[in-house]
């Protein structure tokens, strides 16, 4: 999860702070103030919000239309800035729109030491105790938080910037004038920068080429930026990328500041040292969406269908059968990650969307939206390889406070059952009726659902403005929008476009119980090879099985019989003799064949054969040529049984694609995660794509 080579895939190095006489916090790493205690918020509004003019730009907005207004900030620090831009953007911005804040942050504070800066700022103190109250574990990575119901997004990057926001990118390897720049090669663009961390003289890694030619390729014409600083190389960097400079008076005793707008006229030899994307995994240039239609109503649709929904997106969601018809129709669900002491791209994105899962769910519980329980996950190590890597990742992340390790009688207290053994225990997690999750999701204006209708083909209308219509087994139209998001599970095999997906259908039973058929009633939810969670209204979901090419979805009684047997190695005594399961549920999971969801725009499988040949001779051959993908065709499926989980942050995955904006994961998780990667896989193996 970290771009250094340090063991610990989990490491990061926080913040370590002296405070002054004052009360100032001082950066111990760096030897400089985070802020002055006698001027600094005054300080903070004068570089960045006054010189990037945000009062007067923010009340410019279209009331009548939603958008999005996004800042980059390099060094988040004490959270100053943007609290103060979020205090001003809830004073004049219009309700319709989101402040989306992405900042990095190489040396993240200590969630006390964060509490304590904020004591010094009384005027701040309800943004502020939200802020602590969703601050990110200090774990490297992207972290995606939804603040006021989600008016403002926080993406807080805890790395190194300059490996931070070239992972944003996705830009073309060689350099051109940016004038002569196809939609094709654009990113998504920033409106304003705030440039702070410490200054150039305490902190001289961060003021690189790298993040100039960052700002440059991540600014649309009229993008701002301010700084306080105004050395001669900082202003050098931005008018080569493109920016036009001026020097005003700095706050208080700072003689000088900068700030700037960016022009779209970068000189063609302008230092551009970014290794970028390899280009079948970029999203090609795609037309504005206004409506789209989402083929699946279970959790990847429906939260794909709300994200869509709440940026403006007029959405249509068809469904074969009933909302959580499916895997999503279990009356329980657990809210849980599997951690592993490796790095790797599945295990980094299976803690990343937890931890936006966590917060996104406790939100909408606490307003009474979903059902659930956030009572808890005890996850037990099941096998000598499960207690060892226990104890490694015990190593590495034992000063983590949404994570406890447990041991014997700890497991037993956690838990409220006779336990013995070792596990992980999510005290923030718990199980949630992804139905009820499910229903809140579309239960939003801009979404309509047409049910009992099944989705045969996909067509688009070159002639009516690319737009895609879907039709029935009788060729007739079911709705027509400009985008589509297939999110229908393993049925996403029957369309063409996407038929050559490797998805693995996987059975799973629940079995029912009642409360008393227990001799103890468990107080958290624990997940061994299978699950138990806490009664609901008397009854007991346990379970899951997991069968392989068996796609039968009717009870059976084998599964009751596996159900069972696992509660009763789980915990000997713990069940009663002669319990029959009063009922049940089958269902088939979606799961891809190296275990990660499938997100993002779908490629052209011949073009693809055509274009990326050449890797079946030398995988590491460079191609230039641009992915060819479907316009405006998006897929969203494959997350296994971890799909509580995983939908929400894969949600704001295709919503980021499809609205321009920039991602809430890094690049190389959104190519791991995207459908091309099978079609290069194959390409090289010198695989036919059929």
């Amino acid at each position: 999860m970290v771009t250094s080579s340090h063991p610990n895939p989990y490491f990061l190095e926080a913040a370590n702070i002296d405070w002054d006489a004052d009360g100032a916090p001082r950066a111990g790493i760096y030897g400089d103030i985070y802020f002055s205690q006698e001027s600094g918020i005054n300080e903070s509004r004068h570089v960045f919000l006054f010189h990037n003019q945000l009062a007067e730009r923010w009340q410019a907005l279209d009331p009548e239309k939603s958008g999005r207004f996004t800042i980059i900030e390099t060094g988040f620090g004490t959270g100053l800035n943007f609290l103060l831009a979020w205090q001003l953007w809830q004073s004049v911005a219009p309700p319709n729109w989101q402040l989306h804040y992405i900042s990095v942050e190489k040396h993240p504070l200590h969630p006390q030491d964060l509490k304590r800066a904020h004591a010094s700022w009384p005027e701040l103190q309800h943004l502020a105790s939200i802020l602590q109250h969703n601050y990110p574990p200090l774990l490297p990575g992207q972290h995606r938080r939804m603040l006021n119901s989600a008016q403002v997004c926080l993406d807080l990057l805890f790395d190194d910037a300059l490996a931070c926001l070239p992972a944003l990118l996705d830009s073309p390897s060689r350099r051109s004038p940016r004038s002569q720049n196809s939609p094709q090669d654009r990113t998504p663009y920033a409106d304003a920068w705030f440039l702070d961390g410490f200054s150039p003289a305490s902190n001289p890694d961060m003021w690189h080429d790298t993040l100039f030619a960052c700002m440059g390729a991540l600014s649309k014409p009229e993008t701002t930026f301010a700084t306080f600083t105004s050395a001669g190389f900082v202003k050098r960097g931005l008018r080569a990328q493109g920016f036009q400079i001026e020097k005003v008076t700095g706050y208080g005793r700072k003689r000088e500041m900068l700030r700037g707008t960016f022009s779209n006229q970068a000189a063609v030899d302008a230092p551009f040292p970014l290794n970028v994307a390899v280009p079948w995994h970029r999203p090609a240039a795609q037309s504005p969406v206004a409506s789209a239609i989402v083929i699946g109503a279970g959790l990847a649709g429906c939260s794909t269908a709300r994200a869509l929904a709440e940026r403006g997106v007029q959405v249509t969601i068809i469904e074969r059968d009933a909302p959580a018809s499916g895997a999503s129709g279990n009356p329980q669900g657990v809210l849980y990650t599997k951690l592993s002491p490796a790095p790797g791209d599945l295990n980094q994105f299976a803690l990343t969307s937890f931890l936006f899962a966590l917060p996104y769910y406790r939100e909408q519980l606490k307003n009474g939206a979903i059902e659930g329980d956030l009572c808890g996950v005890l996850q037990l190590a099941n096998s000598s390889k499960d207690a060892a890597q226990f104890e490694q990742l015990k190593h590495f992340l034992s000063d983590q406070d949404w994570l406890q390790f447990a041991t014997d009688d700890e497991l037993s207290t956690l838990s409220g059952i006779p336990l013995a053994g070792c596990g992980y225990f999510y005290p923030n997690a718990g199980w949630l009726s992804p139905p009820s999750i499910c229903a809140a999701d579309i239960d939003y204006p801009n979404i309509r659902v047409i049910n009992h209708c099944e989705a045969i083909s996909l067509l688009n209308t070159p002639e009516q403005n690319q737009q895609w219509q879907v039709q029935d087994q009788h060729g007739q139209i079911i709705a027509a929008a400009d985008a589509i998001v297939i999110a229908n599970s393993n049925d996403a095999l029957q369309f063409p476009q996407t038929q050559y997906l490797p998805l693995k259908p996987i059975r799973g039973q629940l079995s029912y119980i009642n409360e008393s058929d227990l001799t103890q009633t468990p107080r958290c939810v624990i997940c061994h090879e299978g699950y138990l969670a806490p009664a609901i209204d008397g009854t007991l979901c346990i379970g899951a099985s997991f069968t392989l090419r068996d796609s039968d979805t009717t009870v059976q009684q084998r599964d009751h019989d596996w159900n069972l047997s696992q509660l009763n190695a789980l915990s000997p005594g713990l069940l009663k003799d002669g319990v029959v399961p009063s009922g049940g549920r089958a269902s088939l999971r979606c799961s891809s064949s190296d275990y990660l969801p499938i997100v993002g725009a779908v490629p052209i499988a011949a073009d693809f054969a055509k274009h990326y040949a050449p890797l079946g001779k030398d995988a590491r051959r460079v191609i230039d040529t641009p992915a060819s993908n479907y316009p405006n065709v998006y897929i969203n499926v494959g997350h296994g049984s971890r799909g509580l989980t995983s939908t929400p942050l894969c949600a704001e995955l295709i919503a980021s694609y499809i609205c321009g904006e920039i991602r809430p994961l890094p690049r190389h998780l959104c190519e791991s995660l995207s459908p091309a990667r099978f079609l290069i896989r194959r390409l090289i193996r010198n695989q036919r794509i059929s």
